[in-house]
């Protein structure tokens, strides 16, 4: 069975399953994949239209035939990072400086044009809904060099 994933894969998403139990009442559960930063993203100004951007540059990664699998996980990690930080810019914009910072240099000389579809997502409107909320200094320079 040659597509069978190895051991220490994940399986493909169609073919994974998820089990929940009793919760309780007045709980919230999140359940599949990207729950993280989803969750957070949606709950910022033009949200929807952000996670939608999201996860359209991931779809792009994963059927991206130009990347090896170890570079297809670390776009999508450092995608996702960036993600998480734009949730959580206003309370902890170091989180999106450090995410920046790291898609910055890995986009820079891997995957460019992934690089420049994320700094496109990041000049969106909706997002800068968010970003011009940012009054960290550090931070405010990350998100300028990286969308430039």
């Amino acid at each position: 069975m040659p597509d069978e994933p190895k051991p220490n894969q994940p399986k493909p998403t169609g073919e994974r399953s998820y089990v929940i139990g009793d919760v309780g009442a007045g709980a919230r559960v999140a359940q599949g994949e990207n729950i993280t930063w989803s969750e957070g993203i949606r709950g910022l100004p033009d949200g929807e239209a952000l996670t939608a951007q999201f996860n359209a540059l991931l779809d792009r990664i994963a059927k991206d035939k130009t990347l090896d699998d170890d570079t297809r996980a670390l776009a999508e990690d450092k995608t996702k990072a960036v993600a998480e930080g734009l949730a959580k810019a206003e309370k902890e914009p170091g989180l999106l400086r450090r995410a920046l910072i790291d898609a910055g240099s890995f986009f820079g000389s891997v995957a460019t044009g992934i690089g420049r579809a994320l700094g496109d997502i990041l000049k969106s409107d909706a997002a800068q809904k968010t970003i011009g909320s940012v009054t960290e200094a550090a931070t405010k320079a990350a998100i300028a060099s990286f969308v430039k």
